[in-house]
């Protein structure tokens, strides 16, 4: 038997979804062991503490694996980049909508995914800058059904799934105000009032709005952009609506974009979603894609 064997950093949540992490735990660590990884746990217990860790100490390993949900994957890659390292990432997705995973159809069953690991492949990726220090894998928006990911209870999550995205935001349409922005995309100006605006990376936003595969290259250091204008009567409305739910992005209703810096100006109390984790606006927030920033293990 080779007892040379390769260092893992496993980052888990406990708590995130339907704790699957915390119950596939031994089985998970006994993939890696069989696979010739020698598996250090770190368990999470507050907001930030994957950050912390992955920063600190992911240049130590071989292998970095993010097990929990779209945050806890956000957390460990912010913590990746802001420590300046390359080390190949895993994830083993736990979470209740899994957005990143399913757009790069990851295995969503805990061991299905340490197997996918563990046989895959390098594969990279780009990574979005927020700002001057935040960072998002995914998506990063604003407006209608923006703060439903965070203000969800996870026991409504869990119970309902995708659908507790959709039933939240709805609840609360009648409180949506439209949000007046000037959008800068590689130098193009738009300018309008808006109701929801989202930059992402990936082909599912929330359980909430589905891009078309061929929309979406998640290493074309190009991110996609859809702006819902502010509709001025119910019959552009019921357009908004059929075009989202047909796929029709290029309907003169939506504003669809792609870029590889995005710079939007606006109120200061503006509030933004990163991979489903609330943040902090400005008056003026700068999107840049960071070209191949991650190198993630897919089958």
């Amino acid at each position: 038997m080779n007892y040379e064997l390769k260092s893992l950093h496993l980052i888990i949540n406990p708590n995130a979804g339907t704790r699957q992490g915390r119950r596939f735990l031994p089985e998970m660590i006994s993939v890696f062991n069989k696979a010739g990884y020698l598996c250090s746990v770190y368990v999470t217990e507050k907001r930030g503490d994957a950050v912390d860790f992955a920063r600190a100490h992911a240049g130590e390993a071989d292998l970095v694996v993010a097990c929990g949900g779209d945050g806890t994957l956000n957390e460990v890659i912010t913590g990746l980049q802001q420590g300046g390292h390359r080390t190949p990432l895993g994830y083993i997705p736990c979470g209740s909508t899994n957005d990143f995973a399913s757009g790069l159809e990851l295995p969503l069953a805990p061991l299905l995914a340490c197997d996918s690991i563990v046989f895959g492949n390098p594969r990279s990726l780009d990574v979005g800058l927020f700002g001057s220090d935040r960072y998002f894998s995914y998506t990063a928006s604003f407006g209608a059904f923006t703060s439903v990911s965070w203000s969800t209870p996870q026991n409504v999550k869990n119970v309902i799934g995708h659908a507790a995205y959709i039933l939240e935001g709805i609840r609360s349409l009648a409180d949506i105000h439209p949000i007046h922005m000037k959008v800068t995309a590689d130098g193009q100006e738009y300018e309008d009032d808006y109701i929801f605006g989202a930059v992402c990376n990936s082909t599912s936003l929330g359980g909430v709005l589905k891009l078309d595969d061929n929309e979406v290259h998640m290493s074309d250091g190009l991110f996609e952009a859809l702006l819902i204008p502010f509709p001025p009567d119910l019959l552009v409305l019921n357009r908004i609506l059929s075009a989202l739910r047909t796929r029709h992005y290029d309907d003169p209703s939506l504003l669809f974009l792609r870029a590889s810096k995005f710079s939007f100006t606006g109120a200061s109390d503006i509030k933004w979603t990163l991979d489903g984790e609330e943040a902090e606006g400005a008056p003026v927030i700068e999107i840049r894609n960071i070209h191949n920033a991650v190198s993630l293990i897919c089958r």
